[in-house]
This record gives structure tokens, C-alpha cells and sequence, in this order.
């Protein structure tokens, strides 16, 4: 028998059925997609008086691919838990309908600031593809504090015609972050942008404007940041956690390093560099896009970040813009400055409480040579369900280890690896099920397997230390596994859409195989996972 096979005849798998009670936590139904949108898009998350406002970008229903998918809408919705949200009646802010709306083709990301008048104001992204796709700033007034209602501008803000805005092009100029910058005296709004002249595939940037009274804004001579490596840095942010440093956040949606990342600099002008951690900064992978981040309610040391999911069109195998908006995770410093990703406290508190008894136990895996492989008795996540895996390593001895998810009696599935560097030190990648062969081995073979966008390795982080627990989150079809302050997450394919074609013999479809939803695996060694527990919550209507 196989390793696999033998695993699974013999598992010895203990699990203890634990009866935990306590108050009914849940997430909340239609926190991941607003109802009668498409899909969730870019987030732009605003604290006030202890109250989160997520306010973020939807598509219009039944779209899938550009223009029609990215003419969105700006939704919201407010919590102060971090796990109960209400969502508001209507879209906070609707694209324009006339021909020359600034906005017709999509009001796009932007952010929330308190104005020198006490209220809440919005900046965003206007885009109109009659205007040869040019993107324009555009501010949104509010009344009051809380922002119950905004009035739509008739114009883009006012920019002083004697600053550098020459220097940019007008396509690309979007994403307008707008902060207080209390040791200069004025608002600052950093736009991402590209420079007008340069080699054309890195000559994107963040250009600073400011502003004493948010109304007049001048662009300042030199851009903020231009690394002269990428197209165009999306959804900037520039913050400080009060220990001296400044973060600057952006995505980039090509590679390499293609996520959201962060630089970190002595002052808020830079400059800004990359740290030198695991993976040059990036929090996650392509897949995790677009995150935006505010300040944790009463504590400025800790920020809340939140982004989205890619959704996957079945019909055409393309990845589309916009997708399922994935729980809060929480970001903190580390004392050299790094930063570091984690489930945000009140989601772990919530797992505490489980809608159906939690197992718990601890796995011995270990053959010298051989890849060993078990099965966990797990339930596959269910519509609107939270499920969460945890577990620790005591003095791993292996050539690689960790879990199998979604994988068949042949061992077909997606592996979170872990690999030995140095000491306690580990290589974390999510790995493919079906890693595509060179063009020569399939004409031998007969086997054709897509080249995915993503390759073989979905997801990897350099350098980890495992000194604390895995946590690997699994919503339906979206894996998000958080390991030693960096987070790999991605969108599993549904069963049998990822088959391996046989230009001889047809195509070997493996939803006629068995699926295990999650397993364990240890390859040339010797593993202990301890403190194993699985938990799940549903969501409330």
C-alpha cells in the first residue's frame, strides 16, 4: 500500500470532543460581499470615537471583467467589535450617470479624514473612460463627525496651477490617502501615480500634495517614492505606530513581489526602504490585494487591516478584479521596527466559542525516507462558516512538513510546506497541487497541465521562525494561513476544475477521487504537532 493509503487504514487520530459554553459569537452574514454587488473590492477602513467605518468598493452585479466590473459603487458598513457589522442601506457614493461625469465609469479607491470643520470628509478616484481614462481626485463633504451623508462634488479638487503636477501622468492618478501630518501643520495626500517621462514599464510613484485647509492643494517638486520598479504602487497609505518609524503601504499587482507591502523610513518624507525580513516586506501574496489599514480603536500602536480576495471566472480560467472580502487581521511592531500580521484577538476570541464540538489533539508523523501522509477526520468548511486549524512544532527533524489541503489518494493537492534554512528557522510556501511540467516531458508524457499565472508556488515567505502557532483559516473555497507574522492566503480552484489533460487517453479528472479536505504531512522525518485543535463558527443572519 501507499503511504497515503496506509495512513489512512491505520489512522490513530485521537480527537477529544470538547463542550465549550459561552456567549454566541458570530461573524456577520454579508460581511464578506455587500448584498446585490458582484464583489468586494478595494477597502478604505476609518476609525472614529471607537466605532470602525468600512467603507469599500463594489461591482455592479452580474459583471465580471473590465469596464463594466470596476464601475463601482462606495459601500459601508460600521462595527465596534470587529466582528458584528452593520451594513448601511445604500451605497454611500454612486458613480455618475451623465456622459462627463468625472466619476460615470467608477468612483474608485480613496480615503476618510476629520476636516478642519469637525466632519467627516472623503477623497476618491474619479473615472471616466469618455475622458480618454484619465483619473481625477475628487472630494466628498460630509455634515457631521460620522459621515451619515456625503455630498458628491461637482468638480475635482483644486490644485495650484503653478505646482509640479506636470510630472505625472494623468492616467494613472488615483488612490489619494489624505492624513493630518501634525509636525508639519498640514494635510498631506499621497497619490499614487506614475512619472510622465522614464522607462515606461517602472516609472510608477507616489506623489505628495498638501493642504492647510483640504480645499487648495500643491504638489510638491519631487515625488515622495520612486523606486524605478514597478508600473503603478495602488492604494498607498503612510502611517506612524509611535516608535519612531513611518510605514509606507502600497500593492503591486505585478511581479515580482507582486501583494501588499509595506517600506519603512525615519520621517514621514523617507526615505523609505525595504525591510529586511522574510519576503522584503510583503505582508501576504497576489491574492491579498489591495489591503488598507486604520488605527485600532483607543490603542495607536496597533492598526486593523483589511483586503480582498481575487474571484476566479470558472468559464474563461482568469482572475478578476474584485472578489470576497477575508476577516480583519491586526498589525503590529516588532522591537526592530518590522512589521508584524496576526488574526485580529476579537476573531480568535470568537473561535473560542464553536458552533459544533472542537477537536483536539496532538500527531506523531515520521518515516526516514519516506513522505508520510494522514488524513484529519475535519468537516470541509460550510457556506458562511469560519473553520480555523491551529497547531505547534516541537523540534521538527524533517526534509519538509506541514498540511495538505484538499488532496485525493494520490496525493494530489495543495501543501503549506515548511522547510528547514537554519536553525529554527523555516521557508513557508502554499504550493499547487499540479506543478506544470516543461513542454518536453508533456509531449513524452501526454500530459498537459495549465500554466497558471500564479505558478507553482502560490504563496512563499523566506524566513520564519516558528516560535509560536499555525493558524490556518479556511471560509468555503479561501485558505488564509498565518504563520510567524506573515499570512498566506489564496483562493482554491472548486474540486475537478484543475485536471491533469492526457492528449492519449483523455483527461484524468480527479473529482472522481476521493478529496480529503485537510491532512498532515511529514517528508524524510521526524514530526510532533502539538496543541492540534480545530474550531468553527457560523455566521449570524
Amino acid at each position: 500500500m501507499s503511504a497515503l493509503t496506509t495512513a489512512l487504514a491505520h489512522s490513530d487520530f485521537l480527537a477529544v470532543m470538547i463542550s465549550k459554553q459561552g456567549p454566541p459569537a458570530r461573524l456577520t452574514a454579508g460581511y464578506n460581499r455587500p448584498p446585490g454587488f458582484a464583489a468586494s473590492g478595494d477597502t478604505i477602513p476609518f476609525s472614529v470615537d471607537g466605532t470602525y467605518h468600512l467603507f469599500g468598493l463594489a461591482s455592479p452585479a452580474n459583471t465580471t471583467h473590465h469596464p463594466p466590473r470596476v464601475r463601482c459603487n462606495w459601500v459601508r458598513q460600521t462595527s465596534t467589535s470587529l466582528v458584528s457589522w452593520k451594513r448601511d442601506a445604500a451605497p454611500v457614493i454612486v458613480p455618475g450617470t451623465s456622459e462627463d461625469a468625472f466619476d460615470r465609469d467608477g468612483s474608485w479607491t480613496g480615503s476618510a479624514v476629520i476636516g478642519p470643520d469637525g466632519n467627516m470628509h472623503i477623497f476618491y478616484t474619479g473615472y471616466n473612460l469618455h475622458n480618454g481614462g484619465a483619473q481625477v481626485i475628487l472630494h466628498a463633504r460630509s455634515s457631521d463627525r460620522q459621515g451619515t451623508k456625503f455630498e458628491k462634488p461637482q468638480s475635482p479638487i483644486t490644485i495650484d496651477a503653478s505646482s509640479s503636477l506636470s510630472r505625472f501622468e494623468v492616467t494613472d492618478f488615483r488612490d489619494p490617502y489624505v492624513f493630518w501630518n501634525n509636525a508639519e501643520g498640514t494635510f498631506w495626500m499621497v497619490v499614487a501615480t506614475r512619472l510622465s517621462s522614464g522607462p515606461y514599464w517602472t516609472r510608477g510613484c507616489l506623489a505628495l500634495l498638501t493642504s492647510v485647509d483640504l480645499e487648495s492643494w500643491t504638489v510638491e517638486p519631487e515625488p515622495l517614492y520612486a523606486p524605478n520598479n514597478i508600473f503603478c504602487p495602488e492604494c498607498p497609505e503612510l502611517w506612524t505606530l509611535g516608535n519612531g518609524k513611518w510605514y509606507l503601504v502600497y500593492s503591486r499587482f505585478s511581479a515580482p513581489a507582486a501583494g501588499t507591502l509595506y517600506l519603512v523610513g525615519e520621517s514621514p518624507r523617507g526615505p523609505f526602504r525595504s525591510p529586511r525580513d522574510a519576503s522584503g516586506g510583503r505582508f501576504d501574496g497576489r491574492r491579498w490585494y489591495a489591503a488598507k489599514s486604520c488605527p485600532r480603536a483607543g490603542d495607536p500602536t496597533r492598526r486593523v487591516s483589511f483586503a480582498w480576495v481575487h474571484d476566479r471566472n470558472e468559464a474563461d480560467g482568469k482572475w478578476l478584479w474584485g472578489g470576497t472580502l477575508v476577516q480583519p487581521r491586526e498589525i503590529t511592531a516588532a522591537p526592530d521596527g518590522s512589521l508584524v500580521m496576526s488574526p485580529c484577538p476579537e476573531i480568535l476570541d470568537m473561535m473560542t466559542f464553536p458552533d459544533i464540538a472542537s477537536l483536539e489533539a496532538e500527531e506523531h508523523l515520521g518515516l526516514p525516507g519516506v513522505t508520510e501522509v494522514k488524513s484529519l477526520p475535519l468537516p470541509r468548511p460550510r457556506p458562511g462558516a469560519l473553520h480555523c486549524l491551529s497547531f505547534s512544532v516541537s523540534k521538527p527533524d524533517a526534509k519538509s512538513f506541514g498540511v495538505f489541503l484538499e488532496f485525493d489518494d494520490d496525493m494530489r493537492g495543495y501543501r503549506l510546506a515548511f522547510e528547514p534554512v537554519a536553525g529554527d528557522v523555516y521557508s513557508v510556501a502554499l504550493l499547487t497541487d499540479l506543478p506544470p511540467l516543461d513542454d518536453f516531458w508533456e509531449d513524452l508524457t501526454g500530459h498537459s497541465i495549465d500554466k497558471l499565472v500564479d505558478g507553482a508556488e502560490l504563496v512563499r515567505h523566506g524566513a520564519i521562525k516558528l516560535d509560536g502557532s499555525v493558524s490556518v483559516m479556511l471560509s468555503e473555497d479561501i485558505v488564509e494561513a498565518f504563520v510567524g507574522g506573515k499570512v498566506l492566503t489564496y483562493r482554491l480552484p472548486p474540486r475537478g476544475k484543475n485536471p491533469v489533460r492526457d492528449d492519449h487517453i483523455g483527461v484524468i479528472d480527479s473529482s472522481s477521487k476521493k478529496i480529503h479536505h485537510v491532512g498532515l504531512f511529514v517528508e524524510d522525518g521526524d514530526v510532533l504537532f502539538e496543541s492540534l485543535s480545530f474550531t468553527s463558527v457560523d455566521s449570524q443572519a
